[in-house]
Formats: C-alpha cells, structure tokens, sequence
C-alpha cells in the first residue's frame, strides 16, 4: 500500500477527533505567496492525510494580516515567544516552539516542523514525517540528513554519542531543523515554563520524561535536505558556547530523568536514505594537533580546574604524538566532554572561559577522528561512530557519579 493510502487512511481516523489533521509550521519568515504555491504542490502529490483541516503555519504574530486561504488548507500565524540573546538556534527554537504550541492549541493531530529555508517543503520530506507520527505513530520523528563524512563533526562528537548515553535513544540528528510530532508531544512541550521554555529546545529530551509516557515512540526518517549551519562569521568558541553550553544547560535541566535511564534503544528509521548534496573534501589536521599543542603547553592550569589528574596526563601523553599518528582515544574524549559538563552546571569558571578551554580539546579530537576516517568506507565510518557512542554509554556511570557527588568523587 502506498504511504500516501496508509496516510489517509490512518489520518481518518484520528482525524474525527482532532480539529486539525495536519499542522506544517514553518519556523522562519518566508514569501506567502511562494509558502502558498509550494505547500499546494505538495498536497497534490501526496494528497490529504484525513477528512480534518490542514494548517499551515508562518511566524506572524499576533497582529498578522489575515491572509488567502490556500488549496485545501489555511495559512495562519503563529507567535514566536521571546528569547534571551541566545543566537541563532535560540531563535530557531522559539520559533519551533510557536509551531508546537499552535499545534497544542488546535489539537493537531500531527506537526511537521519545518526550516525556513523551506529545503525540506517537498512531498518525500512531508509524506515521510507525517506518516511517521499518523501512520506508524511515532511520537516524534527526528530526521536523518545526508551529510559527508566531514560535515556534522559538533554532532558526531559530543551532541549526538552524549544524547543517546543521556536520553536512551540512538537518534543521529538530536538538534534539528525539522522534525515531526504528535499531538501528545506538542502540549507536552507547550507546558514546559521558566527555564526550560527559554533554552534551545533538544526534542529527544522532551520525548524520553515526564508528561510524556514511558512508550513515548521515538522514532527517525531519511530527509533529503542539506542546511547550512547559522553560525556564519562566529568563531569556534562562540559556536560551542551556543550549541554545546546550550546543550550542557539542557542536561543540567533534565538531570532528574537522565540519571534514572539505563542503555539506549534503537530508533528505527523510515524511508530511503540519500547521497550527500556536498561534495566529500579532505581536512588538514595539521593546524588543529598544533592548535592543541599549543593549548597543551599553555592551558594546563585551567584545565586542571575541570579535568581530574588522570586526564591531564592523559593530555600530556598526546600532545607528545606527531601529527601522523595523533589519536584521542574514545574514553578520555567521553570522559572530558562529562567533566566539562559538569564544570558548566558548578560554574567551575566562567562559562565562555570553559567553552573557550573546551575548543582546543574539540580541535584535537577532530583532528584524530577526520584521520582515522580518512580512508575508510562508509559502513566502517558508521562503526567508527558506534564505536564512539557506546564509549559514551559506557562511561555515563562516571558522569552521574561526578554529578552526584562533585566533590568526593575526583578520579
């Protein structure tokens, strides 16, 4: 059976109860006219997910100019809720938590969230999430993007191996442009308040505590759009600070659900994946072992504010490797990422300071891992990646024991 049958048909019946079948938010500003035109494209391919109405959201606020409906479905807007300066993705996850929230207030039975850039507003990319949450009823369904092994590299470091170890599910993507989500998980977001409701929103989070049940459906599909990252002109540390201090912030928000889980799940995957958009080009990891180095001779006693004994030996030990040969192993890489979080939930030291002592660090493992990649083919860099997750799962018992006891447990 189709997927655009199994939509319908499964969308009927949940559309009898939600005033809204489908809810497609976008969560930057955008041409109407071209939003109107390109959603009406999609419609006709895939056709309607139910008898209920089709919403399409814009960031209007509330004193939007009514606008045309379009074919078979309204446009409305939605209010972005206002952020501290936190940079791009802060912005970007208001945004996305507007959408959630009209979601909630209509009753939606699906939401599909979708970038600005409206690179994922095709009948694949629609079809795909939304029959994700009406037809196979995922709760959230985050997408898989076709990446080079060179792209993605924050990700693959830090927020994609210490999300699976934290929140239990092996989702690739944990901070997204697009996603898609139910119901249930809309009006479990639209009730956050006070700290969590001001950060970047991590929807993995969200998924695996309280409101949400135990069997929340977590779930990944293959998209076929290729972003680029809003992060243009920052320089390294400004970009750690935004995504991973915001990431830190998360876990520090979260702590009373992450300490309690055990493992990780597979989240199964829909659809057929796709051949990268960017064209695969080699790194010189040259400047980054010296740019590591140098922090090695240099930043020995700030990092022995954040690291324990053994990983600044650790350090030294490397920073003697030439270039050619230069690895950081797995475990030592896990085990700083969980000090340096750590250190941003006591505010050991300043939190640029931290972000800025973290980049050398980050360098240094890029610098390792875009090595050992080098020549390897796709199956072996994607063992390459499970290898470095499961370095995450398996020392979380060394972060919750730091967590919990900061100053007696100092390895």
């Amino acid at each position: 059976m189709a997927e655009a049958e199994v939509l319908e048909e499964t969308g009927s019946g949940v559309g009898q109860q939600a005033a809204v079948d489908l809810l497609i938010g976008v969560t930057g500003a955008v041409s109407l006219d071209e939003l109107r035109a390109r959603v009406s494209e999609v419609l006709a391919q895939i056709g309607r997910p139910g008898p209920g109405r089709v919403v399409v959201a814009w960031p209007g606020g509330e004193d939007a100019t009514p606008v045309e409906p379009g074919d078979g479905f309204e446009l409305m807007p939605y209010r972005v809720p206002a952020v501290n300066d936190g940079g791009a993705w802060a912005q970007i996850s208001a945004a996305q938590r507007g959408v959630l929230a009209l979601a909630a207030e209509l009753k939606a039975a699906a939401c599909v969230v979708l970038a600005a850039d409206l690179e994922a507003l095709h009948g694949e990319a629609v079809q795909t999430m939304a029959g994700a949450v009406l037809a196979r009823q995922c709760d959230l369904a985050l997408p898989v993007y076709a990446i080079t092994r060179y792209e993605g590299l924050l990700n693959t470091a830090i927020l994609a191996p210490m999300s699976r170890a934290l929140y239990a599910r092996r989702v690739e993507f944990p901070l997204p442009f697009e996603f898609a989500a139910s119901g249930r998980y809309a009006e479990c977001v639209a009730r956050t308040h006070g700290a969590s409701a001001q950060s970047v929103l991590w929807p993995l989070s969200h998924a695996v505590q309280e409101p949400m049940p135990r069997n929340a459906g977590v779930c990944q599909v293959h998209l076929r759009a290729h972003h680029h990252a809003p992060m243009e002109g920052l320089d390294l540390t400004a970009v750690l600070s935004q995504i991973v201090g915001a990431f830190f912030t998360e876990v520090e928000l979260t702590a009373a659900s992450w300490q309690r889980l055990r493992g990780s799940q597979p989240a199964p995957v829909w659809g057929e994946p796709h051949a990268p958009v960017m064209a695969e080009e080699a790194v010189d990891a040259r400047p980054m072992v010296e740019s590591f180095q140098l922090a090695a001779r240099n930043l020995g006693e700030l990092w022995s504010l954040v690291l324990p004994p053994v990983a600044l030996l650790e350090l030294k030990r490397l920073a003697r490797q030439p270039v050619e040969s230069f690895r950081m192993p797995d475990a030592l890489w896990a085990r700083m990422v969980y000090d340096f979080a750590l250190a941003h939930r006591l505010r050991t030291i300043g939190r640029s300071h931290l972000m800025g002592a973290l980049t050398p660090l980050y360098l240094g493992w890029v610098a390792s891992y875009v090595q050992e990649i080098a020549l390897l083919p796709a199956a072996e860099v994607a063992e390459r990646q499970e290898r470095l997750a499961r370095a995450f799962e398996e020392n979380k018992p060394y972060l919750v024991s730091r967590w919990r006891w900061p100053d007696r447990f100092n390895p």
